[in-house]
């Protein structure tokens, strides 16, 4: 886990994208803060969520 306090990771990722969102659950408001910190390989993360769905589906299917 990352042992940096929550006040270095905003200074560390001040410049980054952010997208703040609201989602309304049985009444309650929820908003969520979205940080885009490029930590990811999108490559990676688009080939596994590919995988998972298609193997997904083939097991639903047999």
């Amino acid at each position: 886990m990352n042992n940096k306090t929550l006040q270095e990771m905003n200074d560390a990722y001040k410049d980054c994208p952010v997208r703040t969102s609201e989602y309304t659950i049985d009444g309650k408001k929820y908003i969520v803060k979205s940080h885009f910190v490029g930590a990811k390989k999108l490559d990676d993360v688009l080939y596994r969520i590919a995988f998972e769905q298609a193997m997904d589906e083939a097991l639903k299917t047999a």
